[in-house]
């Protein structure tokens, strides 16, 4: 489920993206994705596993949002490389993407063998994220 906060969100030029990945009770209950806008940055909190059937919920929500994106991926106790490639997709596009993910994460070990790092800025807390 992706609960939006405020009640209206802006939405990035262009992104009409639809997963052709079904959503079931199953994928909804493995991540929970919570968008809330913050210094005008989107700062999406994921919640659960992001693997290859969760994924494409991830990417779809990552390229709705305007600007820059803030991703939390504190509370994620287990990510694919499906879930780095929709991260590296934003990037592609040409999108700024801030991950939060403090040294406690259970995702830092997949971050730091990818090299994800070395490519997004990984911050310890949204705000810092969002701090200018």
């Amino acid at each position: 489920m992706v609960r939006f906060r405020p009640e209206t969100r802006p939405r990035a030029e262009g992104a009409n993206l639809v997963s052709d990945e079904p959503r079931t009770p199953l994928t909804e209950r493995l991540l929970d994705l919570a968008v809330e806008y913050r210094s005008g940055m989107s700062v999406i909190h994921a919640a659960g596993e992001i693997d290859l059937s969760t994924a494409p919920r991830l990417a779809e929500t990552l390229a709705e949002q305007p600007g820059t994106v803030v991703l939390d991926l504190t509370a994620v106790a287990f990510l694919s490389a499906a879930g780095v490639q929709a991260m590296l997709e934003v990037r592609g596009r040409g999108r700024e993407l801030r991950l939060v993910a403090p040294r406690s994460c259970r995702a830092n070990r997949v971050l730091d063998l990818t090299g994800l790092t070395s490519v997004l800025p990984r911050y310890e807390s949204v705000c810092e994220a969002v701090a200018p």
